[in-house]
């Protein structure tokens, strides 16, 4: 039998550590962190290895040999973590305090506080003895927030053993909220596209006060402005048509799959619903958010030149390339200068697998009044590199979050309740050990 009181505090003592090493990337510095695991995972007697793609920036592999009955199962987590301005914070981001029943710090959500459930999982399996029926291969990764060059995206070109091999992999992407008094597990089997761009206009410098007609500034903020009243089209993937019509059921509603006005009933159902959700109505479109502006350097001089950077994410069905032949329509401009800084296709596994029905069935053995639903990303994750060679990755970070408190991701006061911690780290390991058959 589990202590779950103990293992309960072996987990807040992980993750409080995993906290207080800050791996704010840039610059990353992960092999501090990696270094701390491989400690852990030698005191339970469990084989590791550190994989360094630069200096500083570690990545670990755990493994749980297997009986190889089938396919390893991967338990993907990120070191690296976002920066975070102490000035801001209620409790300091580095110094995971506990207070009001959460701990608090960068990285609690995103997404050191998985980490500790993976980290148990495998942990707990181990004190049991036994052999499962494939392999667990728990990665803890580098530079993830940065687009993973030195993390996952390195190791697959290392042809690491068991990666490329896995049938299945459960990473972060997916939580779970109260809706209506429904907790609602989401299950990421899916993330939008990625598309970044710089566009850039000229202007006639000059001394500034002298004003000019051409002015850079003021011609990127016309531009702009076109961009922020651009109205993009309904584009529903099956993920997110699985998702609406599944919280459809949950509320009591019955909308017909096969009705020729679903995507419109489903339009209609997520405005009513969730029109102020915006994890809920970026699933719903193609998005464009401008998050950088660089013009001038002196007060007094007209700059020559303004440029603006673009976040676009992209619902499945969408190419880079297509989408930004439209930002360019909208725009209007033929004198912009256009760079493509990063693209990514968008991406979605399948939901009839054995993984995806044991995730359904473990949350409602625990958690009796929940149901457990497809989700589509607005973010990306390292699935992508796994689903990009054909292997089932979900998103399956079993917590219960408010809308307020999964904005405090990427955010400001991120933290994590200890009831979140303790029923996530049981729902994890209950369903790895049901699908690896122990």
């Amino acid at each position: 039998m589990i202590n779950w009181d103990r293992v309960n505090q072996e987990v807040r003592d992980l993750l409080i550590d995993l906290i207080k090493i800050d791996t704010t990337n840039p610059p990353g510095n992960e092999l501090e962190a990696v270094k701390y695991l491989q400690k852990v995972f030698e005191s339970e007697s469990i084989d590791t290895t550190i994989y360094e793609s630069a200096p500083g920036r570690g990545n670990l592999v755990a493994r749980l040999p297997g009986n190889g009955k089938r396919r390893p199962l991967v338990l993907m987590s990120h070191l690296d973590v976002v920066t975070a301005n102490s000035a801001q914070w209620s409790h300091p981001p580095f110094a995971a305090e506990i207070a009001d029943g959460y701990i608090w710090g960068r990285g609690a959500i995103d997404m050191k506080g998985m980490l500790a459930m993976e980290v148990f999982s495998l942990i707990l399996l181990k004190r049991r003895g036994l052999t499962p029926d494939r392999e667990i291969i728990l990665v803890a990764a580098a530079d993830e927030e940065a687009g993973s060059e030195q993390g996952v995206e390195w190791l697959l070109k290392q042809n690491i053993p068991g990666l490329a091999a896995a049938e299945y992999i459960i990473n972060e992407g997916g939580e779970g909220k109260i809706d209506d008094g429904i907790p609602v597990y989401a299950c990421q089997n899916g993330e939008k596209g990625v598309l970044w761009v710089k566009m850039k206009v000229h202007g006639s410098p000059g001394h500034a006060s002298m004003p000019s007609k051409d002015n850079a500034i003021i011609r990127m903020a016309v531009l702009l402005n076109r961009i922020g009243r651009y109205k993009p089209e309904l584009s529903l993937s099956e993920t997110t048509r699985n998702f609406l019509l599944e919280m459809a059921k949950a509320k009591g509603l019955r909308l017909m799959k096969d009705s020729k006005n679903l995507d419109y009933s489903l339009q209609m159902f997520a405005n009513r619903h969730y029109g102020k959700e915006r994890s809920v109505q970026a699933m719903l479109y193609n998005t464009i958010s401008p998050t950088i502006i660089r013009a001038g350097e002196k007060t007094n001089v007209l700059p020559e030149v303004c440029e603006a950077i673009l976040d676009c994410r992209l619902t499945p069905g969408e190419t880079p390339e297509g989408f930004l032949n439209k930002i360019k329509a909208v725009v209007n401009d033929s004198t912009v200068e256009w760079e493509v800084l990063q693209t990514a296709e968008s991406t979605e596994s399948p939901i009839n697998t054995e993984l995806f029905s044991i995730i359904q069935k473990t949350v409602q053995t625990i958690n009796p009044k929940a149901v457990t639903v497809p989700y589509l990303s607005p973010g990306a994750t390292d699935s992508r590199y796994f689903r990009k060679q054909g292997i089932t990755a979900y998103g399956f970070f079993p917590i219960i979050l408010l809308e307020g408190e999964l904005q405090r991701m990427h955010g400001i006061n991120e933290r994590i309740s200890l009831e979140n911690l303790e029923q996530g780290t049981r729902i994890l390991y209950e369903t790895v050990k049901e699908v690896s058959k122990v």
